[in-house]
C-alpha cells in the first residue's frame, strides 16, 4: 500500500500529465483517476483518501464526513460551491483552489460576447450563407454610446473592463464590498444594483456563486430591465434563476442572452435556450486556452503536493486552517 492515495473524481481534460508529474514528488503516492460525480460513489471511492481533487463533484457534508483522514480537497476551479466549507474546515481539512488563472481568457470571453451581441456577426454570417445579402431590418445600436452594467469589480471584471473601455463611453459598475472611491478611480462609475438593472443596455456578470448572489437574476430583476438590454454571463450559471431568464426572453422583457454558464450543463436536449434566436449560448469555454489549463491542472497537484508535506498551500480557501502550518522561512 502507497504512504499517500490522492484520488480524481472527476475532470474534462484529455489527460493528467501534469497532475502525475507534480504529485510524484510526494514519493510513494498512488493516483486514482475516475469520472464519478454521485454522491455515494464519491464517498466509495475517496473514504481512505490523503487529497481529494474533484471538477464538478460536490463535497457534501455527506462526502466530508465520510472522508477518514483526508488532508485536502482540491478544485479545479476558481469557484467553490459545491464544497462544504464549514464542514471540511471544522474536520481540518484544507481546501483549495486555483485563484489567480484565466482572468485574461474570461475577460476576453465575454468581450466578444459583447462585440458579437452589439454587431450580430454570428447571425450575419448565417444570413449571408443562407443566401442573404441585406440588413433585412436588424437595429444595431452604438455601442460607443451604449451603457455597459458591469456586476462585480474583481480580477476577471477589471479586466473585462479594461478591454472594452475604447469600444464604449459609459461603464457602471455594482460590487457592494468594493468602496466607490475605488471604482470611481477606476473611471468607472459606481452604481447601484438597481440602477444597473433599469439604466444598463448590456450588463455583464462576474459575480461569485453565493447563498446571497444565487438566483440574482430572476424575475423581478428582469422585469426591470429594459426591453432592449442583453445580458452576458462568463461567471456561474445559478447567478441566473433559468427559467425566469426563459420566461424574460419569450415575453419581451429582455432582448437577447449570452451565455457561458448555465445552471444545468449541459443543457437538456429540450431546454427552450437552445431554440431561441435571442440567445447564444458557448459551452462553458470561457475559461480555456491551452496556457491557462496547464495553470489549472498543476496549481491543483501543486497544492496537494504542500498540504501533504506539512506545508501551507498557496490557495487555502479556509484560511483558519493556516495556523496548522508552520510558516516557511
Amino acid at each position: 500500500m502507497a504512504k499517500y492515495k490522492v484520488v480524481i473524481t472527476d475532470r474534462e481534460y484529455e489527460d493528467i500529465d501534469n497532475e502525475l508529474r507534480i504529485l510524484q514528488e510526494l514519493g510513494d503516492v498512488e493516483v486514482l483517476d475516475y469520472q464519478l460525480r454521485d454522491e455515494d460513489q464519491v464517498i466509495e471511492i475517496a473514504k481512505d483518501c490523503d487529497a481529494l481533487i474533484i471538477q464538478y463533484a460536490k463535497a457534501t457534508k455527506k462526502v466530508i464526513g465520510a472522508l477518514e483522514h483526508c488532508k485536502v480537497i482540491a478544485k479545479y476551479a476558481i469557484g467553490i460551491d459545491g464544497i462544504d466549507i464549514a464542514e471540511a474546515t471544522k474536520k481540518g481539512i484544507c481546501v483549495t483552489n486555483v485563484n489567480d488563472y484565466c482572468a485574461d481568457e474570461v475577460s476576453t470571453h465575454a468581450a466578444a460576447m459583447l462585440l458579437d451581441t452589439v454587431r450580430r456577426t454570428q447571425e450575419f454570417n448565417a444570413r449571408v450563407k443562407a443566401g442573404e445579402w441585406y440588413r433585412m431590418g436588424i437595429k444595431i445600436p452604438s455601442l460607443k454610446h451604449s451603457v455597459i452594467g458591469v456586476i462585480s469589480f474583481g480580477r476577471i471584471a477589471r479586466a473585462y473592463i479594461d478591454k472594452i473601455k475604447p469600444f464604449c463611453d459609459q461603464i457602471w459598475v455594482f460590487d457592494k464590498f468594493v468602496p466607490e472611491k475605488d471604482m470611481a478611480a477606476y473611471e468607472v462609475l459606481p452604481k447601484s444594483l438597481e440602477e444597473i438593472l433599469s439604466g444598463a443596455d448590456y450588463i455583464s456578470i462576474h459575480a461569485p456563486l453565493t447563498e446571497e448572489t444565487r438566483h440574482m437574476f430572476d424575475k423581478e430583476a428582469f422585469k426591470m430591465m429594459k426591453p432592449s438590454a442583453s445580458i452576458i454571463n462568463v461567471a456561474r450559471g445559478a447567478l441566473i434563476k433559468e427559467e425566469d431568464l426563459i420566461w424574460a426572453l419569450q415575453n419581451q422583457e429582455i432582448a437577447f442572452a449570452a451565455l457561458d454558464v448555465l445552471e444545468t450543463e449541459p443543457p437538456q436536449k429540450d431546454s427552450p435556450l437552445l431554440q431561441m434566436d435571442n440567445v447564444m449560448i458557448t459551452p462553458h469555454t470561457a475559461w480555456y486556452s491551452t496556457e491557462s489549463q496547464k495553470k489549472l491542472q498543476s496549481t491543483v497537484a501543486e497544492d496537494v503536493v504542500r498540504v501533504l508535506q506539512g506545508k501551507i498551500p498557496g490557495n487555502l480557501v479556509n484560511q483558519e486552517l493556516a495556523s496548522l502550518f508552520e510558516t516557511e522561512k
